[in-house]
């Protein structure tokens, strides 16, 4: 199936009066108004909403939960059960089929002589949740813990109102939510007044289910037709492209949660960062959202997710409202990047979801904070009429790791160790690096199209004059870093102004900013993308090209192959006739996304460039979800 019979779906605006529509709520506040109603919906299902552990089903509407342990035969737990965990003696977790909604998931873990596959389905508040042991003889136990997933607490700086006291209430035999544990030997352990948990074998088959009893042979019949019809329905949609959707959709769900003290719903790039980055107590949740991480997360979940494609988007660019700017992260608990922001690809992200619903509400609620972003640019990092990273001192209490600094400014671009800015120099008055930067400036002059489209749209056609103006300058200074004797696009020193002679990937990215004239964009992409000893070859695109020290590296953006940089470019592509370039772009991204995900499960952070693995690093996460962004080329191709 091509994108172009996704169904177009339009919000009844007409519904709503001048002054009040039938919500009781002003057209002024309608866009906050729809934002809230489609969290509130989508929190109405059984969900992996917990960012500790995917073996934890969770109701949020009451933030009650079910959550299932690993107890080896020892008596050592293990309940931090995520996928590509990579702490010290982590389980290990092969994902399957995950439901948006929660209607069908499927996954393994094993750990200390535990196996068990777990197979989740629900409808409202009905759960049938069922683990049976997998792969060899499965020993120690399973303990099943229903209550409250997460407990209420005051957390300074955070939006959650919450209660001073509370009870565990274990949901199992009250009013509250009734249900049952049903094992071979079930064994109850109370831990306070009214709760506990239920230790059971996990050398047999435990069922767990909300509402009307089931035997476990119900069940695994309930199971297997509920995974029949979604697998069916998804192959019936995507026919020959089923596997890579089915890789993007399936990470995307898994990577979705819920954060109780933000009350937000979120797609960041994996529950490990999330781990990793959150400032949120252990018992809240907790997560992390990067800039164009969860741009591309929205466009990714607009294929076919409406409402998580919007909650992405709206929670990274509602962050400007705390900077000015959209930050380069945005944490739990209001823990975000004061000092620096990354690539500006917001209003590409925003336009092109709009394209696909229609929603104008979106675009009003979004456009006054991506007009500040880019009015913020040219006010804080230019200089000599082209644009820099950067690293401004940081405002508030939450400071970022010695922020006002060169490696902050690195961070900015997203490339945290790309060989380009090897020699770079910090310009502590400034704020900024002393280079003028290829890949800011196209995508930039990127964001300035996109934006002065959404300008248009809601009838601010002055503002869209202007933004292009903005746009115009920066493309023409742009066309200034051309070196004609390499035939391609450098970054430049603007101390010296002499051009930076290397490259990485964002070299490339005047195609997406249409700069390049065609005969430049035809000597970039002959004698330079397409050369095998540059940026071409078996498994591509190397950010650092193959005739670079650092490409042998291999260590994150020096030499491996990154899901983003791969869509920028065939992006750019796309601006200029070169179809049979794009189409082999897209097939080999194809084929490096589907080689492990097809034989483990695994969408990975980054790629080595020379062997196509992705799990031949440590700093690679094995289940990061713009990875999936390799295989979201091919739907675009096939538009």
């Amino acid at each position: 199936m091509s994108l172009k019979h996704i169904p177009i779906v339009l919000t009844a605006l007409l519904a709503l009066s001048a002054c009040s529509g039938g919500n009781g709520k002003s057209t002024a506040d309608y866009p906050e108004w729809e934002y809230t109603r489609i969290k509130k919906e989508l929190l109405k299902c059984w969900n992996t909403w917990d960012t500790r552990s995917v073996f934890t089903e969770v109701w949020s509407e009451d933030k009650l939960g079910v959550k299932v342990s690993l107890v080896d035969s020892e008596g050592n737990e293990n309940d931090h059960l995520r996928i590509g965990n990579r702490d010290y003696d982590a389980a290990v977790i092969h994902p399957y089929e995950h439901a948006y909604d929660g209607s069908y998931v499927e996954a393994d873990a094993s750990w200390h002589g535990v196996s068990v596959k777990m197979r989740c389905t629900s409808e409202g508040k009905r759960l049938v949740m069922l683990l049976t042991p997998s792969g060899e003889e499965s020993k120690g136990d399973l303990k099943v813990k229903p209550g409250r997933i997460w407990e209420p607490a005051r957390i300074e700086g955070s939006s959650m109102a919450a209660e001073d006291h509370f009870e565990l209430i274990s949901m199992f035999g009250t009013d509250v939510m009734a249900g049952k544990v049903v094992s071979r030997d079930t064994r109850f352990v109370p831990t306070g007044r009214r709760d506990g948990y239920y230790l059971c074998p996990a050398d047999a088959p435990v069922l767990i289910y909300t509402g009307p009893d089931i035997t476990i042979q119900e069940a695994e019949a309930l199971m297997d037709s509920r995974k029949s019809d979604f697998v069916n329905t998804e192959k019936s949609k995507w026919g020959e492209d089923y596997d890579i959707h089915h890789a993007m959709q399936s990470i995307l769900a898994w990577d979705t949660v819920f954060d109780p003290a933000d009350a937000v719903i979120v797609t960041p790039v994996s529950r490990n960062w999330n781990i990793q980055w959150s400032r949120t107590s252990e018992l809240l949740g907790g997560y992390v959202l990067f800039d164009w991480d969860t741009y591309f997360a929205s466009e990714m979940l607009s294929v076919d997710n409406r409402e998580l494609a919007y909650c992405n988007a709206i929670e990274i660019t509602m962050a400007a409202d705390k900077c000015g700017f959209v930050p380069n992260f945005l944490c739990s608990n209001d823990y975000v990047s004061y000092d620096r922001s990354q690539p500006p690809v917001g209003s590409r992200t925003v336009w092109t979801i709009y394209e696909r619903y229609g929603d104008r509400w979106f675009l009003e609620l979004l456009y006054p904070r991506l007009l500040r972003w880019n009015l913020w640019w040219l006010e804080n990092r230019e200089a000599e009429g082209l644009l820099c990273w950067g690293s401004s001192p940081a405002n508030g209490e939450h400071n970022t790791n010695e922020p006002h600094a060169r490696q902050q400014a690195i961070y900015e671009s997203g490339l945290d160790n790309t060989c380009v800015y090897d020699d770079s120099e910090y310009l502590l008055d400034r704020n900024i690096l002393n280079y003028n930067d290829v890949g800011l400036n196209a995508m930039y002059v990127m964001d300035c199209r996109y934006l002065a489209r959404i300008a248009k749209e809601l009838g601010k056609n002055k503002e869209a004059k202007e933004i292009l103006s903005r746009g115009d300058r920066i493309k023409s200074a742009l066309q200034g870093l051309w070196d004609e004797e390499d035939g391609m696009f450098y970054c430049r020193n603007f101390l010296t102004g002499e051009p930076v002679r290397r490259m990485d990937i964002t070299n490339f990215y005047p195609l997406l900013a249409k700069t390049a004239t065609p005969a430049q964009a035809e000597r970039m992409i002959r004698e330079h993308l397409l050369n095998d000893e540059e940026f071409w070859g078996e498994w591509v695109i190397p950010v650092t090209p193959r005739n670079d020290t650092a490409f042998y590296d291999n260590d994150y953006w020096r030499g491996r192959i990154w899901g983003p940089t791969n869509f920028l470019v065939y992006l750019g592509l796309q601006e200029y006739d070169c179809a049979n370039v794009r189409q082999e772009l897209a097939a080999k991204s194809r084929t490096l996304l589907l080689k492990d995900w097809l034989a483990r499960g695994y969408i990975y952070e980054n790629w080595n460039s020379v062997t196509g693995q992705g799990d031949d690093v440590g700093n690679s996460d094995k289940f990061y979800h713009w990875g999936a962004l390799l295989g979201y080329i091919t739907l675009l191709e096939k538009k």
